[in-house]
């Protein structure tokens, strides 16, 4: 680094000290306003880079061929959908959406150049090339996000595309380790993934109809175009499509069906195999076939380590969630609502009420030897659900380190050591065996209340050191969980979920 560069970072760092916002620097400096402009080219510089990337990403599907799921649309005859005309119809709609993204860039570069010019105007020189650093940084800290995504988006997208074309293997998606062996129906049905949707064989009355209460509430909130009388037409036209679609639904339509019927038909047989279990393995994608004995003894290994986990002396699933609700709405009315820590709305969304206990299920490791289990647990709708989340925010900041030692996905690694020099380097790769049950609770709790309380003042949360402690044992501690008719709860460790 130039002495240039080095005295102008210290400069920078004096009027910017690091135990203090940027946003309270402005404030104070320049005032309300500046900080209104300041944020505006920040969202602005968001926007024009978000844009590029979007660009590119199209740019690279056109180049390979494909069509984004965003731009395929639904032909109410199966042969034309992959007739040339289609392809061309969608092909058309790829150009056009690139070209009015590109005006788009044109626009936000314009208007950026504009503000940034604005912000310049009421800084000083110095302030403004720490806000150029910044906003410079957010857009580095999200394009990260922006190029994960796009990735997965891409190959998600080959292999959709290799599979239309009958160019895709089922063996290479299916791992068949039961003793039922698949036809070939069977696997060219499974091979279109788990996340594969079929229409549902009955409409569920109450979530189909409430969806048309919703669009209707909301509609009524807005002024109509027309007069009274159009407007009771739309109404009366609007309930007449709500109940006409749900009594005429027939899922065995061919309209309605985005499989071949053989292969329909081989799903619906293996949904009816109660001797196998059909799931996602742990990393990757693809399809798991597993006899269900086996999956239940592995998943029941994994629960008799009694340091781990233990069995409910209460089996009653309503007695223990309502004692959790209990516990949890005491906690959240004594120690933060009272106090002033959270809102009456925030209250309100953390207040647990009809709960259920969660659910245990395994996936297996099927890149390693013996197909081992890795447990996980699903919370949603337990009690500690909501409040789960809003813990996770808060202790977020001491999950991030400063040395960079931390990585958010594959491809910021990928970033970070592509301009490196690895010639005379050794990559090493440490497995850790059943990592997430052999976390010792109560140290990992310590260690974030030090980072948090006791470690960078920046990340320090507003929540007295005891209460978020409090919290944290709440979630990681107080929850059970249900597998095979059994309820259980964890002594030490964590489970995915």
């Amino acid at each position: 680094m130039s002495l240039i560069a080095l005295v102008l970072k210290f400069i920078i760092q004096l009027r910017f000290p690091d135990n203090v916002s940027i946003a309270e620097i402005t404030k104070r400096r320049y005032g309300e306003a500046t900080l209104r402009v300041f944020r505006i080219c920040e969202r602005t510089a968001l926007k024009y880079h978000k844009a590029i990337a979007d660009t590119d990403y199209l740019k690279r599907c056109r180049d390979a061929d494909l069509v984004p799921i965003f731009l395929r649309f639904k032909l109410s005859n199966p042969r034309l959908a992959g007739s040339n005309e289609a392809r061309k119809a969608r092909r058309k709609l790829l150009d056009k959406e690139i070209r009015d993204k590109e005006k788009r860039i044109s626009k936000l570069s314009t208007n950026l150049s504009l503000q940034l010019g604005e912000l310049k105007q009421l800084v000083r020189t110095f302030d403004f090339i720490k806000y150029r650093l910044t906003i410079d940084n957010s857009v580095a800290s999200f394009g990260e996000n922006w190029y994960s995504t796009h990735q997965r988006k891409f190959i998600s997208l080959q292999s959709r595309s290799r599979a239309e074309a009958g160019l895709l293997d089922p063996d290479s998606v299916i791992t068949n380790i039961s003793d039922y062996e698949l036809s070939n129906i069977e696997k060219l049905a499974l091979a279109n993934g788990l996340k594969f949707h079929l229409p549902p064989k009955k409409l569920k009355s109450g979530s189909y109809l409430a969806n048309f209460e919703l669009l209707n509430f909301e509609l009524s909130k807005s002024q109509f175009a027309g007069n009274d009388e159009d407007e009771v037409y739309f109404r009366e036209k609007l309930s007449e499509i709500a109940y006409s679609s749900y009594f005429n639904y027939n899922s065995s339509r061919s309209s309605l069906l985005n499989i071949p019927r053989d292969q329909h038909k081989a799903l619906i047989n293996l949904s009816k195999n109660k001797d196998i279990v059909i799931m996602c393995p742990d990393k990757g994608s693809g399809v798991v076939v597993m006899n269900k004995k086996d999956y239940v003894t592995k998943v029941e290994d994994i629960l008799q380590d009694d340091t781990k986990f233990k069995v409910c002396k209460d089996q009653d699933l309503y007695n223990i969630s309502r004692k959790v609700e209990r516990k949890v709405r005491k906690f959240l009315l004594d120690h933060l609502k009272k106090p002033g820590l959270i809102t009456e709305e925030h209250y309100k969304r953390l207040y647990p009420n009809g709960t259920h206990v969660g659910v245990l299920y395994g996936l297996p490791k099927v890149h390693k030897d013996g197909v081992p289990m890795r447990p996980i647990c699903s919370a949603v709708g337990t009690s500690t659900y909501e409040l789960g989340k809003y813990v996770a925010s808060v202790i977020r900041p001491a999950a991030s380190s400063s040395l960079g030692t931390d990585l958010n996905s594959t491809f910021q690694f990928v970033n970070q050591i592509r301009e490196r020099d690895l010639t005379s380097l050794y990559m090493v790769s440490f497995d850790v065996r059943s990592l997430f049950t052999n976390v010792p609770l109560t140290k990992t709790i310590d260690i974030c209340i030090k980072r948090l309380y006791h470690g960078d003042p920046d990340i320090k949360p507003s929540i007295p050191e005891d209460t978020l402690k409090r919290l944290l044992q709440l979630c990681v501690c107080e929850n059970a969980f249900v597998f095979g008719g059994g309820v259980c709860q964890r002594v030490d460790g964590v489970a995915m979920g």
